[in-house]
């Protein structure tokens, strides 16, 4: 379609007035912002469902964002008094405080209309807390697109001036329990909040953790949570001893070494000299490390280069067509992102970004390709990126990939736990002969060792099942007098999910 066509049919629809050839370049050239009914045009001009790019860029807004303001960067349009907007406003609350379904567009409408009016009063109090603990329960049962609107609303309920308390202390409860099966984003969503109780309870978590995933939440709490200058003085001092002996220290979980020397990297304050030569003794004997506290990065820029290269030639080659004379420079700084940064969260967002555009699957056929013919060239924690990026971008197609490296022999047993922690996001379905395979080995792996990484394979097989609903092989689990105590643990909170929640969580 020619641009003029296409500015020709974008009047209708959600969209209610012409527009021109000029302005939507302006738009998607990102040099002016794009309005929130021009993209839900987008949506309904490309027939995707609806608020499939709204939410994408409200992720991707949040993340970025300057400040942490609760609102969403894109303008909903909403007008102070408007008697229609508060009353659907009573009628949301209403509806999280039963036991009706609510959707992620619920949760979408709800907070936003909090986050324009921060003073509506919400009668009664108690309400702010049963809105918080409903929000956080479906949000930590959900995936994809269900789970970014959740984890928007949860960011504007965090930085709510009069819900934000309440917010704060949900989060706060969740990770203390010891029974809880999802750790790593309910401490790691504290970041959104400037109010001291948030900063007060990442601290606890990095010193005094309910385990090594809520300590791993906290520290990529910091990240953020230093970019808006969330610490006082003495926590900021006190923060860099405690992530000063998180970086020297190889036994934690999964890449919490590179993202705590980033953190150490990005600290404003000095690290004290003993404490410095200690670091530099530990880098100078591992180069991934030492590319992170050089520069930021998992590997040389040299290197990288070459990969990213081949992986975006894979990834054009992909594409159902070519476009002439076009040449994009932002897929290759997506993949650097996507592979190469230390921090999660940018990680994650770099897919979120690739997962809406036509990119999504080219590039996930270019990582298994990687995957399965390069892997051992690169470091473990490429490796463990490309894995990770999978989850978001992946389908049916590279499932059995994922699948075959959940009981692979001689991998490193952190690419065997990536791959399990994939298996519960990564698009298509396991069968049942797959998971009972799988946890039989990993079991098995677990009684004859007792270490660390089958523990962790086991848990993530088991939060995949729940994920997948698998709620006949979940009980199996369960019951079963051989399984480990902790499966047996895990299994038990995932068939005590409410059902509700678990409906609503699916929408």
């Amino acid at each position: 379609m020619r641009a003029s066509d296409f500015a020709d049919a974008f009047q209708g629809g959600c969209w209610p007035e012409r527009t021109s050839v000029y302005r939507i370049s302006r738009w998607e050239t990102a040099a002016v912002r794009v309005p929130y009914l021009a993209v839900r045009r987008y949506e309904e001009l490309l027939q995707l469902p609806p608020n499939r790019l709204v939410t994408l860029l409200d992720a991707i807004y949040r993340y970025s964002a300057t400040t942490d303001d609760g609102a969403p960067q894109l303008d909903r349009g909403l007008r102070d008094g408007n008697p229609h907007q508060m009353a659907r406003l009573e009628e949301l609350v209403e509806a999280v405080r039963s036991e009706d379904v609510v959707t992620g567009s619920d949760w979408d409408e709800l907070t936003a209309y909090l986050a324009f009016a921060p003073r509506q009063v919400i009668t009664p109090r108690s309400a702010w807390s049963d809105i918080a603990e409903r929000l956080l329960a479906e949000m930590i049962v959900a995936d994809g697109v269900a789970w970014m609107q959740r984890y928007e609303a949860l960011n504007r309920l965090l930085a709510h001036p009069v819900g934000q308390q309440q917010a704060v202390a949900a989060c706060a409860s969740l990770a203390a329990d010891r029974a809880n099966q999802v750790f790593v984003e309910i401490v790691s969503a504290l970041d959104a909040s400037p109010h001291p109780d948030a900063s007060r309870h990442v601290l606890d978590q990095l010193v005094h953790p309910t385990n090594d995933r809520a300590q791993y939440g906290a520290l990529l709490a910091c990240v953020r949570k230093l970019r808006y200058g969330h610490f006082s003085e003495p926590q900021t001092r006190r923060l860099i001893s405690v992530v000063n002996e998180l970086a020297l220290d190889p036994a934690r979980y999964e890449d919490a070494q590179p993202l705590a020397t980033e953190l150490l990297r990005r600290l404003p304050a000095d690290i004290p000299a003993p404490a410095t030569a200690r670091l530099h003794h530990v880098v100078a004997g591992d180069p991934t490390l030492s590319h992170v506290l050089a520069a930021g990065r998992l590997a040389a820029a040299e290197a990288s280069d070459v990969l990213i290269a081949r992986m975006t030639n894979t990834t054009l080659a992909n594409l159902p067509r070519d476009v002439p004379r076009y040449r994009d420079e932002l897929l290759p700084a997506l993949l650097d992102e996507l592979l190469f940064s230390p921090v999660f969260d940018v990680r994650l967002h770099a897919a979120i970004l690739l997962f809406g555009t036509p990119y999504r699957r080219p590039v996930a056929t270019a990582l298994a390709l990687e995957l399965r013919s390069r892997a051992p060239a690169f470091s473990v924690d490429v490796s463990h990126a490309m894995i990770e990026a999978l989850r978001i971008v992946g389908d049916d197609r590279q499932r059995p990939l994922i699948e075959r490296l959940t009981t692979a022999n001689g991998v490193p047993p952190s690419i065997t736990v990536a791959a399990t922690q994939a298996i519960g996001h990564i698009g298509g379905r396991s069968d049942d002969d797959f998971w009972v395979k799988a946890l039989n080995h990993h079991a098995s792996l677990w009684h004859q060792t007792g270490n660390k990484a089958s523990a962790s394979a086991l848990n993530a097989l088991i939060y995949g099942l729940g994920m997948a609903r698998n709620t006949p092989l979940l009980d199996q689990v369960r019951n079963h007098h051989l399984a480990p105590a902790p499966a047996r643990a895990a299994a038990s909170w995932w068939l005590n999910v409410q059902r509700t929640v678990y409906e609503s969580a699916s929408r």
